[in-house]
């Protein structure tokens, strides 16, 4: 899809304010040196779905087949009770705009509205957005939407979509309060998240079995573009997690048990990462290559083996939900 269907292609996509006050500005103002350069997030390495093998698995868990990504399985099963596309959608923690563009390119939404905290994310967003002119930003904080105002009326939404976002917020009550006002009755959430421990706090056992498996593997794949060694794995302390990022995973083991609270779960598919996330942390690229792939697969296989045997919890997860009839 390359346009709107009832819009010219040549207007820009539109910007919304909201009243201020609603938005805290130091926050805003760390998120926008910490996610803001999206050249920076990958300067000194990739990441563990940056490859295609860890992409295919996680679609293997999430939808039962390799070919078909989270995103798209949550649309075909909105698909399967109703018709696309969706009248209107909203993204929230959009960061650059990743997703709203594959939303609009697969033709899922007539209109897609998208927040974030970080202005200088969301500039990025609407200048990539350009051919896009039914995708709207609004520069806002999820830990307290303005609910009646501007576009995020009660019930205008079809769908709430929250991609590697929500684990940023530590008002879930409130979010999940104000998403099931804004979706319309029985509309549909899908959530793709960190669900692992708050801050990074990983246990000694699952560090434990990265650094061994760490250990086995040569240097050259565990060496970051900047020749750092990764070597020893430790859980972050908490105030190292909040210096890069203070809404860095705050409540991110809160997200699923509260989920039921506000909706009706109608999947929930964990998906792993506990192991991988962090093995392939700035070391990706070292195992994209074609001479690396026994290191890839055998690195994928441990960690499905370990979920197998019940030693690891899944640090990943995604959810499709219906709000309240």
């Amino acid at each position: 899809m390359t346009g709107h269907p009832l819009q010219s292609a040549s207007a820009a996509p539109a910007q919304v304010h909201v009243p201020p006050g609603l938005v805290d500005n130091q926050l805003a103002l760390k998120l926008d040196s910490t996610w803001g350069d999206p050249q920076s997030w990958v300067a000194n390495g990739g990441h563990w779905t940056d490859l295609e093998d860890v992409r295919a698995c996680i679609n293997e868990r999430v939808t039962g087949s390799p070919d078909i990504s989270p995103l798209a399985w949550f649309f075909r099963t909105v698909g399967a009770s109703r018709t696309q596309p969706l009248r209107r959608v909203l993204v929230v923690g959009c960061g650059t705009g990743q997703l709203e563009r594959e939303i609009a390119r697969a033709g899922w939404a007539e209109q897609i509205v998208a927040t974030d905290l970080s202005a200088k994310a969301l500039a990025l967003a609407r200048e990539q957005a350009a051919e896009w002119p039914f995708i709207h930003y609004v520069q806002a904080d999820m830990n307290q939407i303005p609910v009646g105002v501007g576009p995020f009326l009660p019930g205008s939404f079809d769908a709430v979509l929250g991609v590697s976002s929500v684990h940023h917020c530590s008002e879930l009550e409130r979010l999940y309060a104000s998403l099931a006002v804004l979706l319309e009755p029985s509309g549909w959430l899908f959530l793709d998240e960190y669900v692992g421990p708050d801050r990074f706090q990983w246990s000694n056992e699952q560090l434990g079995f990265i650094n061994r498996l760490a250990d086995l593997l040569p240097e050259q794949l565990m060496t970051t573009l900047s020749g750092q060694l990764k070597r020893n794995f430790r859980a972050p302390t908490v105030d190292e997690v909040i210096a890069v990022d203070p809404s860095e995973a705050v409540r991110s083991s809160d997200l699923l048990p509260l989920v039921g609270r506000y909706f009706q779960p109608v999947e929930v598919r964990p998906y792993g990462g506990a192991l991988l996330h962090l093995l392939l942390a700035e070391t990706a690229q070292n195992f994209a290559v074609e001479s690396a792939s026994l290191y890839r697969h055998c690195v994928i296989a441990a960690e499905e083996e370990l979920y197998r045997a019940g030693r690891l919890t899944h640090d990943f997860a995604c959810v499709i939900a219906r709000a309240p009839g």
